[in-house]
């Protein structure tokens, strides 16, 4: 009897995994980087914490001993970046107000500061920022009621709301309710384009690339711009 009590006992501590607390952090780590990545693939409901796990090469019990649950990894991903991709908007938002000159000039700067810091992360941040704002693509595309989507409203609508508010600035003669409408389609735009979805490619044969988000830019600010002018904007 005291035999199998050993055996038993030996079993249960072979199935949770010790921690190193000295490498706790790189663990964490790991599983955001890999949670990141599969989020951003595969979305909320297509991953398991068993294939984050395994995509991280760890035990799952330490995904539970890092995080607890799915919720819970979900939101430390969008968290983990969110200051900083928040921060760098705002701070383009910042700059954009300050310009000078014609309506259109100054909205299209307002324009311009939302697209041009992901397209820049997206460009130059390498693998783990791309997943991130592909992630955040993925979240814009879902119901905004579900639970999961908290830390993205959290973070990100005040963001939105001070573009809204920049727009109508320069634009009192616009009916609040449009300049919502311009801005929310032009958002929807660009969650689109994040996804690259390669629909670009085969409407071009081949000629144009989702990925080309430089150019996309370049054409993205003035023709959402121009938009405006439908809903009564003058320049």
């Amino acid at each position: 009897m005291r035999g199998n009590l050993l055996k038993m006992s030996g079993s249960v501590d072979a199935a949770v995994p010790k921690v190193d607390r000295r490498r706790a952090p790189e663990t964490a780590a790991r599983i955001l980087d890999s949670a990141e990545a599969l989020f951003a693939r595969r979305g909320f409901y297509g991953v398991s914490l068993r294939d984050i796990a395994a995509e991280a090469g760890v035990p799952l019990a330490l995904s539970h001993y890092h995080f607890g649950s799915k919720e819970n990894l979900f939101s430390a991903v969008i968290e983990r970046r969110a200051g900083e991709h928040a921060g760098g908007i705002a701070q383009a938002l910042a700059g954009a107000m300050q310009v000078r000159g014609s309506a259109r000039v100054r909205r299209e700067a307002i324009i311009a500061a939302l697209i041009s810091p992901i397209a820049e992360r997206l460009l130059h941040g390498g693998p783990g920022w791309k997943n991130y704002i592909r992630l955040l693509a993925f979240v814009a595309n879902h119901p905004q009621e579900e639970d999961y989507v908290s830390p993205f409203r959290q973070h990100y609508d005040s963001l939105i709301q001070a573009f809204v508010k920049a727009l109508a600035a320069i634009h009192p003669e616009m009916a609040a309710l449009d300049v919502q409408w311009g801005f929310f389609f032009y958002q929807a735009a660009i969650t689109h384009i994040l996804v690259e979805s390669g629909m670009l490619d085969r409407q071009s044969g081949g000629a144009l690339k989702s990925g080309d988000f430089a150019a996309m830019v370049e054409r993205l600010v003035p023709f959402f711009s121009a938009g405006f002018l439908g809903f009564g904007a003058r320049d």
